[in-house]
């Protein structure tokens, strides 16, 4: 079965040009081609994910309107997942299943929102680190670096050779060398029949993405589609085998290397049934390593929740043959750790980082360079919980582990030097954190390994930019936010949706310092951007539009401003219903510029609006009610309407009364 199970490049190579006349036939008949066809399954896959609600977290106040009086509303910056092609961040993920990782660092918690474009209603009065915008920057390791794996593949080269010379002694050492308690005779059941399964499936698996990587694309998927069709013809119905899981495994993560989300969910789930009749136990080859891939593959897809199942059971299978203390398990239980991040479980993350940090403290010792990652990992996941003493302790362990291992001007002692700033920065130390935000970017910087539109260089930018902001020191943070676009857009080219967050961040600097003649220009080309990608009437195209409205209302151009304002209004009304805090935060911009316009009547019944939707969200005795009490005793006093002043202005007296007990 294993012989005929992949069909190889040369077979392939032999059927293609059949096979292209049948894809294109197909086509055809569809109205695309080829390349279209492809692309718009992708599309319809990332616009699901894009149709969710804005996600917005805590600000600060925005600017104020001079001719508005105190009248202070928000700007919304959208978050990075709206506007940034899932391709992009999955795909990426996606390579934890590859040999080799590509890359030297990741960020998970990308610059998403700005405090000044961030509605008021979802404001919280305590920053935390997530407030201050800064990312998560982790420790990875190096692709180039696999002197810590050498060890392990030496002892499956001594198994190896035992099993050629059938020396069961010989392999029952190496065996215990891995920690596994089986006899050579269990073993040997699990290991007959798949070594040369497992070549034809590594073969495949090397050679579709070499055509990745050389930018041969369609053959790629040609030749996954061929092994695909393969498969189905080779097994009756109602049939099953671990050899299928095995193949349709690789099949995932090959299109996951694609970016073809929609096929890998398709493939999940034909693994899943599969599994489920099989069965799942420690003497079936191969299903460990299966059970670890689908779950690797559902937590890059945004659900760690159906990922978690298959971790579990990949680790219990591997706990039972190789022991709870093997350093074979690190790898599945720094992925478990990862899908307990992303369900928000961090106590759960932190145990298992810490059971990772024990096994690699037995076995290699206190301070090997392997030990760097798990603390990196294990300081976020203190930070998410507030035990910020115990993060900067792990983060600092992990800078002076890579200084140690790699010299000090190595870049990954860059991310570490970083990763240390985001724990003072939590802990409120702002100006010590930008310091080491700009030593660990300046070895970044001055390592080859990490090109400017480095994801890991971006996030860096963005945390030091955001705390930059803080400082009040806008002229730093500018640069910083013009050259997070331009090198974007060199990357990506002027007309990519990509760009939003980044077109958003640099006007967003700008309306700081009252550059608005400076946003304009760049909110225009972000409502394009965005409209062209997701539609007109699309929730996210009210971000742009409030944004863009805002500046020209603070431009003086009134005319242009209230068409965009009320248009920002009607979508957010349509998309999230008339009671929502983003809705509010849309009445309130209006009311600004009707107020600017000199009709108080229809500002007023807007300002009503927004109180009511204060009132229901924050509470009736909410201190961020009291500016909008001023504010319309404010329209109240410019339409004469002085009766209907008092009970606002006994209102916002107690609210301070009780702002002053509670400061007392």
């Amino acid at each position: 079965m294993a012989k005929a199970l992949v069909v190889s490049v040369s077979v392939f190579k032999s059927r293609e040009v059949h096979h292209t006349q049948e894809t294109c036939h197909s086509t055809k008949e569809s109205g695309l081609s080829p390349e279209v066809f492809a692309c718009s399954k992708h599309v319809s896959f990332t616009n699901r994910l894009q149709s969710s609600s804005l996600q917005v977290r805590g600000s600060l106040k925005g600017p104020q309107q001079n001719s508005w009086g105190k009248l202070m509303y928000q700007w919304c910056r959208p978050s990075l997942g709206l506007f940034t092609a899932l391709s992009e961040g999955a795909s990426s993920r996606s390579r934890r299943h590859s040999k080799r990782l590509k890359r030297y660092a990741k960020y998970e918690d990308g610059p998403v929102l700005d405090w000044q474009w961030t509605p008021s209603s979802v404001r919280n009065t305590q920053l935390d680190d997530e407030d201050e915008g800064i990312s998560k920057v982790e420790i990875v390791e190096d692709d180039e670096d696999d002197s810590r794996d050498q060890v392990l593949q030496d002892q499956f080269n001594l198994f190896a050779m035992a099993m050629a010379l059938d020396d069961d002694d010989m392999a029952e050492q190496a065996i215990q060398r891995f920690g596994n308690p089986l006899k050579m005779s269990e073993m040997r059941k699990t290991v007959d029949g798949v070594t040369e399964l497992q070549e034809q499936l590594q073969e495949l698996y090397e050679e579709v993405n070499r055509m990745i990587e050389e930018g041969d694309e369609d053959t790629a998927r040609a030749l996954i589609e061929a092994n695909y069709e393969s498969l189905m013809e080779q097994f009756e119905p109602g049939v099953y085998c671990v050899e299928q899981a095995a193949m349709l495994d690789v099949l995932a993560q090959l299109r996951m290397s694609l970016g073809d989300f929609v096929e890998v969910e398709d493939l999940l789930i034909q693994i899943r049934e599969v599994v489920e009749k099989v069965g799942i136990n420690s003497m079936q080859p191969l299903v460990d390593g299966i059970l670890e891939h689908v779950g690797g593959m559902y937590t890059a897809l945004g659900k760690p929740e159906e990922g978690l199942p298959f971790y579990l059971g990949s680790l219990e299978i591997q706990e039972e043959l190789l022991g709870q203390d093997s350093p074979l398990i690190v790898k599945t239980l720094l992925g478990l750790a990862t899908t307990y991040t992303d369900l928000d479980e961090n106590p759960k993350a932190i145990e298992t980082y810490q059971r990772v940090l024990l096994i690699l403290e037995r076995t290699r010792g206190p301070n090997d360079e392997t030990l760097a990652l798990p603390l990196s990992h294990l300081g976020h996941s203190l930070l998410e919980e507030g035990r910020v003493d115990e993060a900067e302790l792990s983060m600092l362990r992990a800078l002076r582990i890579v200084e140690k291992a790699f010299g000090a001007h190595d870049g990954r002692v860059g991310v570490a030097t970083c990763a240390l700033a985001r724990t003072k920065a939590a802990r409120g130390e702002v100006s010590e954190s930008v310091v080491l935000y700009r030593k660990g970017l300046q070895i970044m910087e001055g390592c080859s390994k990490f090109p400017d539109d480095d994801p890991t260089m971006e996030t860096v930018r963005t945390d030091l930019a955001e705390l930059l902001n803080l400082l009040e020191r806008n002229d730093e943070a500018e640069e910083l936010w013009e050259e997070n676009l331009r090198v974007k857009e060199q990357a990506l080219g002027p007309n990519d949706p990509r760009l939003v967050v980044h077109l958003q961040n640099l006007a967003t600097a700008y309306a700081a310092v009252q550059k608005y003649e400076k946003c304009e220009p760049l909110l225009r080309r972000s409502l394009k951007l965005v409209s062209a990608h997701l539609g007109p009437t699309s929730p996210q195209v009210s971000v742009p539009l409030a944004c863009l409205a805002t500046a020209l209302h603070h431009l003086g151009n009134q005319s242009e401003a209230e068409p965009l304002a009320r248009q920002a209004l009607h979508t957010r009304e349509a998309a999230f219903g008339p009671d929502s805090p983003i809705v509010g935060e849309s009445c309130n911009c209006l009311a600004s510029i009707l107020h600017s316009l000199g009709r108080n009547e229809e500002a007023l019944t807007l300002m009503f609006r927004v109180l009511a939707i204060q009132e229901k969200e924050l509470g009736h005795d909410s201190p961020e009610i009291g500016l909008t009490l001023e504010l319309l005793i404010m329209l109240l006093q410019d339409l004469g309407r002085t009766f209907e002043i008092q009970p606002l202005v006994h209102r916002m007296q107690k609210l301070l009364r009780s702002q002053i007990g509670k400061a007392d």
